[in-house]
């Protein structure tokens, strides 16, 4: 069974990253304005490295290829976005309350890649 589940487990973890990327990309204007918001450096090349690793690492995950490094590029992401876009620490009341709910969120699913990056794939997995 835990074969199953860690089919399972690669398949919801990554389903957020291939829309997110996904819709990025359809709605490229969107995702620009996010990251202008944030004032981050080179707007168009950070949203496109954004789309390349959300679909790429996610893609990968659920095909169960190359796991573990997909997986640590992807809890790095995670990491970098908590950190930019749910900065908590610069919020007051509910706002805080939001954005902190968001961080911790992100910090969760980087517990989930943890997880994956030492059970590895499982059974059902694409191998190199």
């Amino acid at each position: 069974m835990t074969d199953y589940y860690l089919l399972a487990g690669r398949l919801f973890i990554a389903l957020m990253y291939v829309l997110s990327g996904i819709n990025k990309l359809v709605f490229f204007s969107h995702g620009l304005e996010e990251v202008e918001a944030k004032k981050l450096p080179f707007p168009r090349l950070a949203l496109s490295c954004t789309i390349a690793v959300q679909l790429v690492c996610g893609l990968a995950i659920m095909a169960g290829y190359q796991t573990v490094i997909a997986s640590v590029l992807l809890a790095i992401f995670t990491l970098a976005t908590a950190v930019v876009f749910y900065d908590f620490w610069n919020q007051q009341g509910t706002q805080r309350t939001l954005f902190l709910t968001g961080f911790l969120e992100h910090i969760s699913i980087i517990g989930g890649f943890v997880i994956l990056i030492a059970s590895g794939p499982g059974r059902f997995a694409v191998h190199p």
